[in-house]
């Protein structure tokens, strides 16, 4: 009965562990993807301005 109890004991920890594991992993997934859109954000605004100190083509619409 002892290694019946042993091996759910380290089933439910090697769940518990992938559980820790998977929480991890998306948090950092989480972090970099908010990183990236706040650069993308960046960029597009300083786009914006780089675009209003161009001189006015004669083409533009």
């Amino acid at each position: 009965m002892n290694e019946i109890g042993n091996n759910i004991r380290k089933s439910l920890q090697k769940r518990q562990d992938a559980l820790a594991r998977f929480k991890a992993r998306k948090q950092a997934f989480l972090l970099a993807k908010g990183q990236i859109t706040k650069e993308i954000e960046e960029a597009r605004i300083l786009w914006e301005h780089t675009l209003e100190q161009l001189p006015k083509q004669v083409f533009e619409r």
